[in-house]
């Protein structure tokens, strides 16, 4: 039993002690770790530096290299320009050696057409000679003609004053005989319109008085439809009375007034 207790301290003691180291332990392992931690997180800050850095030299390579780039397709843009105008110029020169060819063609065919004109213009002219020659003779015959004619037309003055004259003469003696068969037609036309005067007159009397005669016709007319229209409407009075005796003398009465009226009339 003291034994024991004399163990339990002791134990106690180790324990304590082994607490210590290991907490000793950890304590330096963890100092250790963050020694390690820590370094290792300046080797990564220098690492990221270095990429950064690493970084910005590509970054500025890049930027060169666009540059490069830029500037090399500039330079292309010039040489693709300057190849389009050399093109250009030789499908100009080509063009221009053409025009050429068919200027020189062109030149000798106008050779040509003036020496074959220049031909012709003699052969004209030689054409022209024999027709002046030609011309001169018809003109000597024509001069000739003229001569005549001037002496024709003269001729035919004369004549034709002669016969001025004589129409003149003609003109004078038709005015004479025309003024003559005027007066005698007006005096023939005064005549004439007294006779149309007095046949119209006597056709104008003779109008009236068939108007007239006209008039007192129908006049005598109407007074006759008019008797009739009442002596027809004496007979409807008379034949309204109902006395036999009395029809009777009216129509007596009314006969004898129509047999005295017609002897009046």
């Amino acid at each position: 039993m003291s034994l024991k207790k004399k163990n339990k301290p002791k134990q106690k003691k180790i324990g304590v002690i082994l607490n210590k180291v290991y907490d000793n332990f950890k304590k330096n392992q963890k100092n250790k770790e963050k020694k390690e931690l820590k370094l290792r997180e300046e080797n990564i800050k220098k690492e990221i530096d270095k990429l950064k850095f690493k970084e910005k030299e590509l970054k500025f390579k890049d930027e060169e290299l666009l540059k490069k780039d830029d500037l090399q397709k500039k330079r292309d843009e010039e040489l693709r320009k300057k190849d389009v105008q050399l093109r250009q110029k030789d499908d100009d020169l080509r063009l221009k050696e053409k025009e050429q060819k068919i200027k020189d063609k062109e030149l000798h065919i106008k050779e040509d057409e003036l020496i074959f004109k220049e031909e012709k213009i003699k052969k004209r002219d030689s054409e022209i000679k024999i027709k002046d020659d030609e011309q001169k003779k018809v003109d000597k015959d024509q001069k000739k003609k003229e001569i005549e004619l001037r002496s024709i037309k003269e001729e035919q003055q004369r004549k034709d004053v002669d016969l001025k004259v004589r129409e003149e003469d003609q003109r004078k003696k038709d005015q004479k005989e025309l003024r003559k068969k005027q007066k005698e037609q007006k005096l023939k036309d005064e005549e004439d319109q007294k006779i149309k005067d007095f046949e119209a007159q006597k056709l104008k009397e003779w109008e009236e008085k068939f108007d007239k005669e006209q008039k007192i016709q129908l006049e005598e007319d109407r007074l006759k439809d008019e008797r009739i229209k009442q002596r027809q409407r004496l007979r409807d009075v008379i034949q309204e009375q109902e006395d036999q005796s009395l029809q009777e003398e009216l129509f007596s009465r009314l006969e004898a007034f129509e047999v005295d009226k017609t002897k009046k009339n």
